[in-house]
């Protein structure tokens, strides 16, 4: 237990650059505590080595210190989009059967996706994650950092502190349309995208781009005579700050930093007819049909911003050629990829495609959502490939499975015993077996009560009775220290009433961690009425009803509410694992319907026996969900 606690908290390093740039309220990162993190859902099974992909929902500031205790310094790349402070209201589009909405993806996640921010604290926003961003990358890892023109200033200066300026690699202009219309100025149509490595120890895979009509008539408009080859003409000068070959040929002098090769080779390529002598220059023909393309540079006009097939109408959605570049030019397959701000899930989909390992985390749950089932169908289809050996045939590995963790977003009403287990890890508390209470914190016994209800003066009275069956000296001895009791509220009086029962004076304290930890986010799911039936050899799972409160109470602010007279109108996904274990949801069923299409309802499973566990997770379009499990004989 006592390397666990020291566990619990890690020191940040110092940034090595200089601090250029000061704002209101800085303070820079010096420690993270530790996250617990609940698994949730895997789709798949393990690769051969044991590696499983990772999605997360939670702030990212507490997704990452999660995963200092198993990822410091181990992640190759990293990319993120986090918000631009564009000053806009981004809002998803919401489709029922026959209705479109427009709405924010949640109530609780507006913020996240409201893009305005005020004064300084988008600033120090980016800086505490950047900073902890750089732990997590490994010693020869890179970050690329999407934004626009509105912050992408501050945010080079924030990255030169943290990175240190000799790490910068470049600005990227990156040109996502053609036109734009804007007021009383140029149109705007760029994103930046800014290229930090950790150390000077990196990888870098250049890319080359196809050559478009445009380039090769303006560069390669020479026509060789008798071949018809096209050709352009490359010079034969030693880069600037090298030293080169010095010797006249033909009558060319060298130029100020020499020839690129020796003499030798000049004659060689001279007797293949690959030189071409303007006065006293010579030029070295490369022809077109020999290139495969140019070498990207720091602009990129050739990839569109439109995502076409590709847009599940989500907001801030990119086009996957753009990360898939980016992934192509840093990383190689098996290495480990990071989005901390995953949105739709591109940079996390590319990755599967391109075989490398990822860990995506996302504070939005509509992002999880979106993002779990991308990545899910394209397992789908990699599996099919392998079956028929495409992939094994192309040398091509893929990890054929991902696991759905939560952060600090608990679901405290549905499993009261894991959340208790929460509770006291995230106070550290050492459980103790065998005995009323749960464990000692700093000394003091600690009673945990259900926290799916509110703390009662049963509660206490328990709490007191069990004090007072012990003789007075093992009171004094076991308790001096006190007694803490956890809840999630309580009643308005028990606090008086535990005064009053408090007749030996043992220090006593009850904390509300709906106040005294308010980092931990609680949350009430919708409801539904779901029937199981045995068939025959079948199990027969059917949907009734289902109820979310929080989609109907939007659907309510509408000017004109549409009567909702199917509830599978609501319903974005139905997910079934038929032998829940009781811990992760691992979904044979999916249903996932197109976008004029309703979910089924009604499903059919195999059945294995008494005891079988079905466990029923309901998806609706505002990424509520509802969970259930079912037993074969319990009904």
């Amino acid at each position: 237990m006592a390397q666990d606690k020291q566990l619990t908290m890690f020191d940040i390093e110092e940034a090595p650059g200089r601090p250029m740039l000061h704002w209101l309220g800085k303070r820079p990162l010096r420690a993270v505590k530790y996250y617990e993190a609940q698994l949730k859902e895997q789709y798949g099974e393990p690769a051969e080595d044991g590696w499983v992909n990772r999605l997360y929902w939670g702030d990212n500031l507490q997704v990452m210190s999660h995963l200092m205790k198993e990822f410091r310094g181990k992640i190759k790349l990293i990319y993120i989009d986090p918000p631009f402070d564009s000053k806009a209201d981004y809002r998803k589009r919401i489709k029922l059967k026959g209705r479109q909405l427009e709405g924010d993806i949640s109530v609780i996640e507006e913020k996240q996706y409201t893009d305005i921010w005020a004064n300084d604290l988008y600033l120090q926003f980016m800086y505490e994650r950047l900073q902890l961003m750089r732990e997590l990358l490994a010693e020869d890892g890179a970050i690329f950092l999407h934004c626009d023109w509105h912050r992408v200033h501050y945010l080079r200066l924030i990255l030169d502190e943290i990175f240190g300026p000799g790490n910068f690699r470049n600005e990227i202009i990156w040109k996502r349309a053609d036109s734009h219309n804007d007021s009383r100025k140029f149109g705007v149509v760029d994103d930046r995208i800014l290229y930090y490595t950790k150390s000077s120890d990196f990888t870098f895979n250049p890319v080359l781009i196809p050559l478009d009509e445009d380039y090769i008539s303006n560069f390669y408009n020479n026509i060789e005579e008798g071949t018809g080859r096209r050709y352009r003409l490359d010079h034969f000068t030693k880069p600037a700050g090298s030293i080169g070959y010095f010797y006249e040929y033909k009558g060319a002098q060298p130029p100020p930093n020499g020839w690129r090769c020796p003499i030798s080779t000049m004659q060689q390529l001279d007797q293949q007819g690959l030189l071409v002598f303007k006065g006293k220059r010579v030029y070295k023909k490369r022809y077109l049909d020999e290139q495969e393309g140019r070498q990207a540079t720091t602009i990129w006009d050739d990839i569109s911003g439109q995502l076409g097939g590709e847009s599940l109408s989500y907001p801030t959605q990119k086009v996957e050629e753009l990360v898939e570049r980016i992934l192509l030019v840093a990383s190689n397959p098996e290495d480990l990829i990071a989005d901390f701000f995953c949105g739709s899930g591109t940079t996390l989909a590319v990755a599967q495609k391109l075989g490398r390992r990822w860990i995506g985390s996302d504070i939005n749950l509509g992002a999880i959502h979106t993002t779990a089932q991308r990545v899910s169908q394209i397992i789908k289809e990699q599996q099919k490939e392998t079956q028929q050996q495409t992939l094994l045939d192309e040398g091509k590995k893929f990890y054929p499975a991902f696991a759905v963790y939560n952060v600090n977003h608990y679901d405290i009403f549905k499993n009261a015993l894991e959340a208790k287990e929460i509770v006291m890890k995230l106070y550290g508390v050492e459980p103790v077996k065998r005995s009323f209470f749960d464990g000692i914190l700093d000394g003091k016994w600690v009673k945990v009560v259900e926290l799916n209800r509110v703390c009662s003066k049963e509660d206490v009275q328990a709490v007191f009775d069990e004090i007072l069956s012990k003789g007075e000296k093992e009171i004094e001895a076991t308790y001096r220290r006190g007694v803490l009791i956890l809840c999630s509220g309580h009643e308005y009086d028990v606090l008086d009433y535990a005064k009053r029962l408090n007749v030996v004076n043992i220090p006593f304290e009850i904390r509300d961690i709906l106040t005294d930890r308010k980092d931990i986010i609680f949350k009430r799911p919708p409801e539904a009425d779901i029937a199981l039936k045995l068939d025959g050899g079948k199990a027969v799972v059917e949907i009734r009803q289902f109820y979310s409160p929080m989609l109907l109470q939007k659907l309510q602010l509408e000017d004109d509410p549409e009567e909702i007279d199917d509830w599978r109108q609501l319903v974005e996904a139905v997910l079934i694992d038929p032998n829940y274990d009781g811990e992760v949801l691992r979904p044979a069923i999916q249903d996932i319907p197109g976008k004029k299409d309703m979910v089924c309802g009604v499903y059919e499973l195999p059945l294995t026996g008494p005891g079988q566990k079905i466990a029923v997770k309901i998806v609706d379009v505002l990424s509520g969900e509802y969970f259930e499990v079912l037993e074969v004989g319990a009904r």
